[in-house]
């Protein structure tokens, strides 16, 4: 073995409804976590495996209705599953890597908030020959974990994760990542999804170093159009984003964030957690399923620059309205607590407020809890 690693995990998450549906509300408790295995190369080439299990240590609720089914499989229950084995081969600045991974694109995302993340079945090329550029082409056939909205511990295929009725030939990528210029960072994604949408991204961000602070802007577009047999529906998107980020030496950090759709559909949807800047602990701009737009503002505090290494906080507030509000405008007050002991131990709390100001009156509260420690397996 050339690299070992292993994580214990433990979270808790609890949803509860508020508004005209305030007696409803779930929650969960597992333990968790992975054991993951790569080889020595020989000739350029290795194999990498990780096992993954999660455990409901028998301390959920007697309801089944009142399990959150965020952490565990189909069945609301404890799992294990082969999340990753895959042969990795890298001669010169060519890398080849193929079978189940962990991927992290605009589109298709590990999103490692629960208790096991997203894992795919995926074909990647990547070349580096070009100084500062990053080029990759790639397949993407099957999608493992919580998001992928069937059963967390088996690998469905991406055309059933997105809503079609029949098997199709799974997601074709390709993407160019230029990071060559000081400060500047460029990049454009390509998704051809078989019988379901052509999908483009593209984003471009800058930093400027100041005497107080760095600045960190960014632009994002990103464009979604029904193909083929339209197996999922008519899709019509065009999105744009802009965001601000204001970084200081006393530790406080400053974000602001804006999108909007006017596209006939709305902001297309991801396998995971997707590329808005305007993005939140539950709110998404996709989410509103038209035209519409969002937009946020937020504050940070890193405790360090005060002698509390590894703890930060921060809170943020995001609005996601459809231009016809009667059929969506909801706000989310996310407030966070983030505590890190080097590589080995790292804890995170989430607390999201969302308000829904629809007649539908729908609000609801979520808490998420993750532990993670972190160890050599061998």
């Amino acid at each position: 073995m050339e690299h070992t690693e292993a994580q214990i995990r433990t979270g808790y998450i609890n949803w509860d409804a508020e508004g005209k549906n305030s007696s409803s509300g779930t929650h969960a408790f597992a333990v968790g976590g992975h054991v993951h295995l790569d080889s020595k190369r020989w000739n350029g080439i290795m194999a990498g495996v990780e096992g993954y299990f999660v455990e409901d240590m028998g301390l959920q609720d007697d309801d089944p209705n009142k399990v959150n089914g965020d952490f565990f499989d189909v069945n609301k229950e404890g799992f294990a599953a082969l999340s990753q084995a895959f042969i990795d081969g890298k001669w010169g600045n060519t890398e080849v890597k193929i079978g189940r991974q962990r991927v992290d694109t605009p589109h298709a995302d590990s999103d490692d908030i629960r208790m096991m993340p997203n894992y795919f079945m995926a074909y990647l090329l990547t070349n580096t020959d070009i100084g500062g550029l990053t080029l990759t082409l790639g397949k993407i056939d099957q999608m493992a974990g919580w998001e992928n909205g069937i059963d967390a511990r088996k690998f469905i295929s991406v055309e059933k994760v997105l809503g079609a009725a029949k098997s199709t030939n799974g997601i074709y990528l390709a993407s160019a990542v230029y990071e060559g210029i000081e400060n500047l960072s460029l990049q454009a994604w390509y998704y051809d999804i078989d019988d379901i949408a052509d999908v483009v991204y593209l984003e471009a961000g800058y930093e400027i170093p100041t005497d107080f602070a760095t600045l960190s802007f960014a632009l994002q577009y990103d464009t979604a159009s029904d193909r083929g047999d339209k197996l999922t529906g008519d899709i019509d998107s065009s999105t744009w984003g802009v965001s601000a980020e204001a970084g200081f030496e006393n530790g406080l950090a400053l974000t602001a964030a804006y999108n909007s759709d006017n596209g006939d559909t709305g902001a297309f949807g991801s396998l995971g957690g997707g590329p808005f800047f305007t993005s939140l602990e539950d709110q998404t701009i996709d989410a509103i399923g038209q035209k519409g737009d969002a937009w946020i503002v937020g504050a940070g505090y890193d405790f360090g620059q005060i002698g509390v290494e590894g703890l930060s906080a921060g809170v943020v507030y995001g609005s996601f309205k459809a231009d016809n509000s009667y059929n969506y405008e909801t706000a989310e007050t996310d407030l966070s607590l983030e505590y890190a002991i080097g590589e080995t131990f790292n804890a995170t709390l989430a607390y999201a407020i969302v308000d829904d100001k629809t007649t539908a009156d729908s609000d609801y509260n979520q808490l998420r809890i993750i532990l993670n420690y972190n160890f050599k397996a061998l």
